[in-house]
């Protein structure tokens, strides 16, 4: 039996564990006192799902939409990164890793508050859109840039030879087999978006998490209101890791984009060739 036949065997008991253990503190936390049953009451009622399903869609709309708009931008930064030279390119890196070092919070707080002193009053929900697709974008700068890069320069050279010029040798060459690569990034930074979305909040703004502080504030149940954020968060984004996973997998060895540093802070990447 190979080692990923085996591997692929663990899994599902190492889930399995998994599943016995988050029952077990369960159970240790109902029968200790730590979880009292009169504060799960309120999830017995369908007003309260109501209710946390719409800070729910508000949290989906801002990721599709702040997703949609980083890859408008991203994917121009990208090719930029990788075909400039000189000055040119020293100011698109420039940015790009300004945006990528600085913390998001940092720059949904700045774009939140800047703007209004400047005289552009954008709602807290805007602020975030805005932010989130600022950083986001300079993220999939570079995952594009690893993926322009994967391509064989012998396919790049060949259709230059015959007589497709940059923009189209780009559009028809090279972008529709680097997405195809990019994809499980995209994804896996698709997760770590819609996790940011959360920092809504601190602005002020009505999301997800900030329905569920309306709801614990409410009726005093501050642990278990963030217990079941954190199992709705969960049961969006695993779906979303195993696709990304899934989408790897489907790819041959050589041409697997790599990257490499924090989920939310792309330090290098590179393919493997």
């Amino acid at each position: 039996m190979t080692s990923l036949a085996v591997a692929r065997n663990r899994l599902p008991i190492g889930r399995l564990l998994l599943v016995v253990l988050f029952i077990a503190l369960v159970v240790a936390g109902f029968a200790s006192g730590a979880l009292p049953a009169d504060r799960w009451e309120p999830f017995l009622l369908v007003s309260t799902w109501t209710f946390l399903f719409e800070g729910l869609v508000v949290t989906l709309l801002i990721g599709a939409i702040s997703l949609v708009a980083s890859l408008l931008i991203g994917i121009p930064l990208g090719i930029a990164r990788s075909a400039l030279k000189g000055p040119p390119s020293w100011i698109v890196r420039g940015w790009v890793e300004l945006v990528r070092a600085t913390p998001i919070l940092a720059i949904l707080i700045i774009i939140f508050l800047g703007l209004s002193r400047l005289g552009l009053d954008l709602t807290a929900i805007q602020a975030a859109i805005v932010g989130l697709t600022l950083y986001n974008s300079a993220v999939l700068a570079e995952v594009v840039r690893a993926g322009i890069r994967s391509i064989s320069q012998g396919e790049v050279e060949a259709a230059r030879s015959l007589g497709l010029g940059f923009g189209l040798t780009m559009r028809l060459v090279v972008l529709p087999q680097a997405l195809s690569r990019m994809a499980p990034a995209i994804v896996s930074q698709l997760i770590t978006l819609i996790k940011d979305t959360s920092l809504l909040f601190i602005l002020g703004g009505q999301e997800l998490v900030g329905y569920g502080r309306s709801f614990f504030n409410f009726y005093g149940n501050l642990l278990e209101t963030y217990i079941v954020i954190a199992v709705i968060f969960f049961a969006i984004c695993y779906p979303l890791s195993r696709a990304a996973r899934r989408l790897e997998a489907k790819q041959p060895a050589d041409e697997r984009i790599v990257v490499t540093g924090e989920a939310d802070q792309i330090a290098t990447a590179t393919s493997i060739r």
